[in-house]
């Protein structure tokens, strides 16, 4: 499956608005809104979803910058660990191991999609922050509107990643929130869709404040 396909499905067609998404993953855990476009698409084959619950191994960094991303094992593959037991309002209501994409619904009509899935010719010299770059331009969305989001880490630091929200045209909200990782070939992705903007931000940090990266 294309990139341009998985970010689509992850992170809808939106008419981009002015919502502020920093905040979102909890205290501590935001940066600066980044503009550096990029352009070349690529394509992705999706890996099956690992277990909920995997360990960190003993040489994962505290934390997972862009520039971190160039000393990742090409062999090893970051995923998230989500406690869904963790998550109040939340309830899975679909999986899909063949993509990679697993489903949760709020009990106020909420859907995330979360994403984890294999780039099969991602160049690995580009770097994290282009590659992460490419997810979101590959679907027509603006470079220059990305937001960089912090994300925990399983061994208690944060890991980069870049986002975007707006106003859908069906009339709904989303966010989509996403990591590529060059070296290993691997793309981590979050959508979140609600009904209103009201509610795009804090069920967007119900979901990220649980999803610690981790390197399996």
């Amino acid at each position: 499956m294309s990139i341009t396909s998985r970010i689509t499905i992850a992170g809808a067609t939106a008419l981009i608005a002015a919502v502020a998404m920093t905040g979102c993953a909890g205290p501590g855990s935001t940066a600066p809104a980044s503009e550096r476009p990029t352009s070349k698409a690529s394509s992705a084959a999706a890996t099956p979803t690992p277990t909920p619950t995997p360990t960190a191994e003993a040489a994962m960094p505290t934390d997972l910058t862009f520039e971190d991303g160039a000393a990742l094992s090409t062999t090893k593959l970051p995923a998230f660990s989500l406690e869904v037991s963790a998550l109040a309002d939340w309830k899975q209501t679909g999986e899909d191991p063949a993509t990679g994409t697993r489903e949760y619904t709020n009990s106020d009509g909420s859907v995330a999609t979360i994403v984890q899935q294999r780039i099969t010719d991602l160049d690995p010299s580009i770097g994290d922050r282009a590659a992460t770059e490419q997810l979101f331009t590959a679907a027509g969305l603006p470079a220059e509107q990305l937001e960089e989001q912090l994300l925990p880490t399983m061994t208690d630091g944060t890991a980069q990643f870049l986002s975007i929200a707006g106003h859908n045209s069906d009339g709904s909200w989303s966010a989509t929130v996403a990591r590529a990782f060059a070296k290993p070939g691997a793309a981590l992705i979050v959508k979140v869709k609600t009904s209103s903007q009201e509610s795009l931000r804090p069920d967007l940090h119900d979901i990220l404040v649980h999803a610690q990266v981790v390197i399996v």
